[in-house]
């Protein structure tokens, strides 16, 4: 007689959930899949699951595999984007999402969820346009003035202010377009700089450093060491300011405060505030983010930073930067790859290891490498 197949508890699942993530935990990304795979085949709406099959995915760069299971993406998000046009009589009509190759000949591209995976993914619009594609862009305008330096430089659209789009046979999203333009892990490096800094800006800038590094005459570093405190990894991705302490150390260095919600109080509770330029209150302030950011990063020898979407500037600009992030289930976009990455050939990666009390050794790490530099 044959056994009567026993259906997996919900103590069952959870507890290879647990054990999967112990496998993606420690780099062992095929087995991770296959208990992802198997539990998700129990519950397919287990939305964490699915996210985290992907970033296992994107690991072993397995990309066309990882996007179609990023797609998940849009289950965590508040409001998926959804695009409406109008038929002749005025009633609307839903447009259809397009992120295969290739590309229709018209097609609104949708900015992503954050800032920074709108600055990285921004590089493959002028591939859309080359292509002789008719594109529009729906970004947060606060970047119109940071993307109209791509070259070609697309139409651009706010989207902070939701119509009925004309002229637009399909959609897609800014993580749609490595898929929809066929590239290969070898395309996804920015081997030039695609944004620029406005040369006006950068002149003001390098005057103001040069007028308030006083007798600090070492090393230039921005640093930043705090995310998006809405980010669910934000606790593990943050630092704190007194964690940059072995960059303080370098000597004649002078650090440039990028972090755009500093508070007086981290500033002067630190113990090398006279090593730290904050600049002005107006600082990236007024219609359009990130001008002066990207002025001040063309000015300084490199950012040090956590992941925030200042790496992702520095990165376009081809400025130098040092990353440091946690090795517990850092963003997916990183890999599992020491130092290096795929995306900018400027920026290096440190991980926090286990067994690190902070990102302060983190940073020790970092002083010691700009010594032997």
């Amino acid at each position: 007689m044959t056994e009567a197949y026993l259906k997996p508890t919900a103590a069952d699942l959870a507890a290879a959930v647990q054990v999967a993530d112990r496998e993606q935990a420690a780099g062992r990304f095929e087995n991770a899949i296959g208990i992802y795979k198997a539990v998700l085949a129990q519950i397919p709406a287990y939305v964490d699951g699915r996210a985290k099959l992907a970033r296992a995915l994107f690991c072993l760069r397995r990309w066309d595999d990882a996007w179609d299971a990023f797609d998940i993406r849009f289950r965590l998000m508040d409001v998926p984007p959804q695009v409406n046009g109008r038929n002749r009589d005025g009633t609307p009509r839903p447009i259809p999402r397009s992120k295969i190759a290739p590309p229709p000949n018209k097609l609104l591209v949708m900015s992503e969820q954050g800032m920074g995976d709108t600055i990285q993914f921004a590089r493959f619009l002028p591939r859309l346009l080359q292509a002789g594609i008719d594109v529009q862009v729906v970004v947060p305008q606060k970047l119109f003035g940071l993307l109209r330096t791509l070259d070609p430089s697309p139409p651009l659209l706010a989207g902070e202010m939701p119509s009925s789009v004309t002229n637009v046979e399909h959609w897609t999203t800014m993580m749609d377009l490595p898929r929809l333009l066929d590239l290969k892990e070898e395309d996804y490096l920015a081997r030039e700089p695609y944004l620029r800094a406005d040369p006006v800006r950068v002149a003001r800038w390098r005057d103001w450093l040069e007028d308030h590094r006083g007798k600090h005459k070492g090393p230039v570093i921005a640093i930043a060491w705090r995310g998006n405190p809405q980010h669910k990894l934000d606790p593990k991705r943050s630092a704190r300011l007194e964690d940059f302490a072995p960059l303080a150390a370098i000597p004649g260095v002078t650090l440039v405060c990028l972090q755009i919600n500093a508070t007086e109080e981290e500033i002067e509770g630190c113990g090398f505030k006279d090593k730290i330029l904050r600049p002005d209150p107006d600082f990236d302030s007024g219609l359009d983010a990130f001008l002066d950011s990207a002025a001040l990063l063309q000015s300084v020898d490199r950012l040090v930073c956590v992941d925030t979407s200042l790496v992702h500037l520095a990165g376009a600009l081809h400025c130098p930067v040092d990353m440091m992030i946690t090795n517990e289930w850092p963003d997916w976009r990183w890999l599992d790859i020491d130092h290096e990455n795929v995306w900018y050939p400027t920026m290096k990666i440190w991980r926090r290891q286990v067994g690190d009390a902070d990102y302060a050794v983190i940073a020790a790490r970092v002083a010691a490498s700009l010594g032997k530099s």
